[in-house]
Order: structure tokens, then C-alpha cells, then sequence
């Protein structure tokens, strides 16, 4: 048990209240952590990031990556960074909750866990609160006085939607979700117009590389969307098939930065490598993705890459690569073309 999920389960150990029952029906956003669920013989676990799925995965739970229909007697959410997204999944588990029904939240002081007494407040509910691991726990019962027209509101901001006054669309909770990446915008600017073949984006978000490589390229015969999130994946899919209704597209809900045998050989990998793990920087994040990415790539293939111009990432590129072509270095970002 890590340290969120402790203080998610603080107030059961404390004795502040009762624990759910076995039979109950509880839900979870943002599940993990199996270890959670021994007790309990049904849980409906909601969580779209396949690293934090995969262990449930494995442990022989299902895990779905949406809201499901029904009433649950108790509801437990670890929220993300994203405002917009953390009032939706609370939005969810009052709408979703039965009379009396429990929730509870749990965030890192630093991560929101300091709002969430009042986002609780602001839906009506009556909130307790305690502080374990520099984190914070919120709960409260579902009653009479809860604000569900708030709970409307909230639910329908958070999701899917138009963006870029465009018919593109994507969902709070995405990294940049509602923008072009200024990173991602400079590698398209200066990818070729004539890719050709497989081509894969690695952690492709709401589908902008896929997007812009399609419309230049017309000899690229598959493209494959990969993402550690499955709300990006789906997205993305939806994006490049409403314009490039033509094209063979596939989606795969993965962690690159793990081996996986369900990736293919490509010809063409496009990637705006992610280097955060929450609120930290962590540069192996994305050295572990361009060491997927080489052994991703057919003989003869190249890897269009961009990233945050500080980032120690030439050293994995000279070991993996044959060759390395700089292509831009802009606005604190660097491009490169790389040759196996």
C-alpha cells in the first residue's frame, strides 16, 4: 500500500467510519492497488492510465475506463492534478451515490488535496478531514441537502468536448488537452511529407502528431495510436477517423515505457516523450520510451522526437541510434530525426 491510498483508507483505520461491507457496492475512480479490494467481492474499478490498471489487470479485476450506470454504497477517488477533471469525478460519485451513501478523496497536499474540503462544500455535502503523508483525506455522507444541479454541471464539463474551435475534440484530464503542445508543433512543423508505411505516435494525447502527419503524408498505409490512457486513445482514434475516414487506424492502450509484446514493428515512430510522474520530473520516463521505440522500429526505420530542450536525452539517442539529425532547436525545444 503506497502512501495516497493509506490516507485514502485513513478514516476506516482510525475508526471514524465503517468500512465498507463485502457485499457493498463500491466504487473507485482512478483505481489501484489491489491490495485495497481483498475484502470486497464486487468492486467496480474505473481507470483509464494502463500503469495504474495493469495490476488490478493482472490480480483478475476488471477494470473499465468510464463511469458505469447504477448506485453505489460507497465511492473512493483519487483525483488528478487537473481542477476540471477532480470536479467531475466528484460530481460522478454523487450523482452515482445511494442515500447515505459514502464518499471519500484522497490527494497529496500538493496536488490538490488542500481543495478538496471545498470542492466538497461546493456540492452541498458536510465535509471531515484528515492529513496523513502530507496528503489529505476528505468524507462525507450523500443527503437530502446535496447540490446535484452543481453535480450536473460539473459532470458535463468534464467530458468529452470540442476543441480549437474545431470539430477536434478531447476531455480534461489529458495532458495539454484543449491545445496544441508548443513541443509537438515544432516536430510537425518539420516532419517529412513523405512518411510512408507503418507509422506509430507514442503517447499520441488527443491525436495532434497523428493528425498532422496524416494530412501531409498520403503513402502511410497503418497508423497505430498508443497511449498510456485509454480516454487519449479513444480520442485520438475518433479524431483521425472523422479525417482520414480512408486511412487503417488502430488503437493500444499501453505503458511504453515498459516492454510489451502486443507492439509491432514500424517504420516511422512520431513521439513528444511525457517526462513527469505526477507533480515530479523524472527524465528516465522518457529515455525508457525511446528505448521502446528502438526496439519498436523496423531496420531501416526513423524516430521523429521532441523534447524539452534541458532534458539529458542525446546520451539514450547516441546508444540506440545509428544516426541522430537535429532538426530544430526552438522556444526551449529540440527536434531530432533518428536512424537505426
Amino acid at each position: 500500500m503506497n502512501s495516497i491510498t493509506e490516507t485514502l483508507l485513513f478514516p476506516y483505520t482510525r475508526g471514524l467510519i465503517e468500512r465498507p461491507k463485502p457485499d457493498s457496492r463500491l466504487l473507485f475512480l482512478n483505481a489501484e492497488n489491489p491490495s485495497l479490494l481483498k475484502e470486497l467481492t464486487s468492486p467496480v474499478l474505473v481507470q483509464p492510465r494502463y500503469d495504474k490498471a495493469r495490476s488490478l489487470i493482472e490480480a483478475g479485476y476488471k477494470v473499465i475506463p468510464a463511469r458505469p450506470e447504477g448506485k453505489f454504497d460507497t465511492a473512493w477517488i483519487l483525483p488528478g492534478k487537473d481542477m476540471t477533471e477532480t470536479q467531475c469525478l466528484l460530481a460522478q460519485t454523487v450523482i452515482s451515490a445511494k442515500e447515505n451513501g459514502i464518499i471519500l478523496a484522497a490527494a497529496p497536499n500538493d496536488a490538490g488535496g488542500k481543495r478538496l474540503e471545498g470542492l466538497f462544500e461546493n456540492l452541498g455535502l458536510t465535509p471531515h478531514a484528515e492529513s496523513k503523508h502530507k496528503a489529505r483525506v476528505v468524507y462525507a455522507s450523500i443527503d437530502k441537502n446535496c447540490n446535484k444541479e452543481q453535480a450536473g454541471i460539473w459532470l458535463a464539463q468534464g467530458q468529452e468536448q470540442f476543441i480549437l474551435n474545431s470539430d477536434l475534440v478531447s476531455c480534461p484530464g489529458l495532458h495539454g488537452w484543449d491545445k496544441v503542445d508548443t513541443g509537438s508543433a515544432l516536430l510537425a512543423r518539420h516532419l517529412p511529407a513523405d512518411l510512408r508505411g507503418s507509422v506509430a505516435d507514442f503517447g499520441c494525447g488527443w491525436g495532434y502528431l497523428s493528425l498532422q502527419a496524416a494530412a501531409t503524408s498520403k503513402k502511410i498505409t497503418r497508423l497505430t495510436l498508443i497511449d498510456i490512457d485509454s480516454r487519449a486513445i479513444y480520442l485520438a482514434e475518433k479524431n483521425v477517423r472523422n479525417k482520414h475516414p480512408s486511412l487503417t487506424v488502430e488503437a493500444l492502450w499501453a505503458d511504453l515505457a515498459s516492454p510489451d509484446k502486443r507492439l509491432g514493428k514500424y517504420d516511422v515512430i512520431l513521439m513528444n516523450p511525457p517526462f513527469h510522474e505526477g507533480t515530479h520530473a523524472v527524465p528516465a520516463l522518457g529515455q525508457a520510451l525511446i528505448t521502446t521505440a528502438a526496439h519498436a522500429l523496423k531496420p531501416s526505420g526513423s524516430l521523429y522526437m521532441v523534447a524539452n530542450r534541458h532534458l539529458p536525452y542525446e546520451k539514450t539517442l547516441q546508444a540506440l541510434f545509428s544516426r541522430i539529425n537535429p532538426l530544430a532547436d526552438e522556444n526551449g525545444f529540440k527536434a531530432f530525426d533518428c536512424k537505426l
